[in-house]
């Protein structure tokens, strides 16, 4: 979403890779020495655990961002965030309507189950087209909290 002075005010990241992956510094994934406002949703699958793992499993000799959980954490505590794990989906069911006519394996659920609903409501409370949706995210008694057989590794500092 780009604000009235022109820049981008929120952004959904869906399945974000680990640092390692992108060939890049700590924080440049981010950027976060200029993410200083807006609001951020990072959301994976918790079956793409080789690009996109919701917590950090790599060796302890590789630094920086390798997880979500190390994405969410990076984001200043002054910017709007939010980072959950989606129950089944792998890389692949990024764009796919249905597994049924995935062009990529493994494709165990698609796009409509899970990644379309909280990222909607999030673009429509910050778009301000629903004002309601925004307590769908609160931390601790959000909806999304109580989604324990869609969603897990749930964080938001949005109160």
């Amino acid at each position: 979403m780009i604000a009235s002075n022109g820049r981008i005010s929120t952004i959904i990241r869906l399945e974000l890779p680990e640092q390692q992956f992108c060939f890049c510094a700590p924080n440049e994934v981010l950027d976060t020495a200029n993410l200083q406002q807006g609001s951020r949703f990072f959301v994976d699958g918790s079956n793409d655990i080789p690009i996109s793992p919701p917590t950090q499993l790599q060796p302890p000799q590789l630094v920086g961002e390798q997880s979500l959980a190390a994405f969410y954490a990076a984001v200043p505590s002054t910017v709007s965030k939010l980072t959950a794990t989606l129950i089944g989906p792998t890389h692949n069911d990024i764009g796919q309507p249905g597994c049924n006519t995935a062009r990529s394996e493994p494709c165990l659920v698609g796009v409509y189950v899970g990644y379309l609903g909280y990222p909607v409501a999030w673009m429509a409370d910050r778009l301000g087209l629903d004002r309601s949706a925004y307590a769908a995210f609160a931390n601790g008694t959000g909806e999304i909290f109580a989604q324990t057989s869609h969603w897990k590794f749930i964080q938001s500092n949005i109160q």
